[in-house]
């Protein structure tokens, strides 16, 4: 009897401590500022408003960063009950910055918020075909010892890694210009016998990727990361043509295999991108041209420039 009591109020228990809501995880607290406990649920709304920037920083010291931000808080919170806001100068620069956020908010959204058909991006397409063009070419590099300069008009990873690349090749190579070009001059009289290109970049090419590849280096388009010379003259050749381009440390021999325009697909989001900065610069020009000041006395705006430059809140502090 006392064995099955036992059980009864077991099972009992259980069942109340599985009705027993469990703690709310964002109420947990995570760390203590003055005295106080910090929640979860303040660290999320902190990062919320954070920019990606600003978590990086949270990342590397978290501990700093949660001491400022919960200073900042503090203070502003303090400032809000000494009523600061409704006294000047901090009345107005409030209410500059306030002008500025609605300013900028209302440019968001007009951008933000103008849409873009899929028959603008086929019409944009058809009307910017060419900047799309793209063509697959076969390649045979020859490097001579240059000087490097900067090629790429990019700014990010690739672009730093393709300049040092080239900076790379550049030391490396002990050839003469006079005698890269010489080559690069009999390769080509060679393609234009009929000579195979893939076995011509394995003998020749130092290219180690499109070498091992037969010759084969890719697509080129508009928007690849590469010095602006050099993809206008590649997007300018036609299919089968075979062309030398001199780069600052090398020559290029190079053919194109097949060119054409990039699918529609492919560039949609810059597609959209390119018709929204349209519409903002229409939409912003119409705007400026509506409030054009005309000035109907000009020796009151002259007054008044000399009042407000002579206030104490726009005077220069003295050394």
């Amino acid at each position: 009897m006392y064995l099955k009591q036992t059980l009864i109020f077991a099972s009992l228990c259980v069942a109340l401590w599985a009705q027993t809501p469990a703690a709310d995880p964002a109420q947990k607290v995570v760390a203590t500022i003055a005295g106080k406990d910090v929640t979860a649920a303040e660290i999320q709304q902190m990062l919320a408003k954070f920019s990606e920037q600003d978590i990086q920083m949270f990342q590397k010291d978290p501990q700093s960063i949660l001491s400022q931000y919960f200073l900042f808080v503090h203070l502003a919170e303090e400032g809000e009950k000494a009523n600061l806001l409704a006294k000047s100068p901090y009345k107005d620069q409030y209410e500059a910055l306030r002008m500025q956020i609605l300013r900028n908010a209302r440019i968001n959204e007009e951008n933000n918020s103008f849409k873009v058909t899929t028959e603008a991006i086929d019409s944009y397409y058809q009307q910017h075909s060419a900047q799309y063009n793209q063509a697959k070419i076969k390649m045979i590099y020859i490097s001579y010892a240059g000087q490097p300069v900067p090629t790429s008009t990019g700014t990010g990873a690739a672009a730093l890694e393709a300049a040092a690349k080239e900076a790379l090749k550049a030391s490396q190579s002990k050839r003469p210009e006079a005698d890269a070009r010489k080559l690069a001059d009999d390769i080509m009289a060679q393609l234009r016998g009929g000579a195979d290109f893939a076995k011509l970049a394995e003998q020749y090419s130092e290219d180690a990727a499109s070498k091992a590849a037969g010759g084969d280096f890719g697509v080129i388009k508009a928007s690849s990361d590469y010095p602006g010379d050099f993809k206008s003259a590649v997007l300018a050749m036609k299919p089968g043509e075979v062309s030398e381009l001199r780069q600052p440390t090398a020559f290029y021999v190079i053919r194109v295999e097949e060119k054409g325009p990039q699918p529609v697909s492919e560039v949609r989001e810059p597609i959209v991108q390119a018709i929204r900065n349209e519409h903002m610069n229409q939409w912003m020009k119409d705007l400026s041209a509506s409030y054009q000041a005309v000035i109907k006395d000009s020796d009151f705006i002259k007054t008044a420039i000399a009042a407000a430059q002579a206030s104490p809140l726009t005077a220069a502090p003295k050394q």
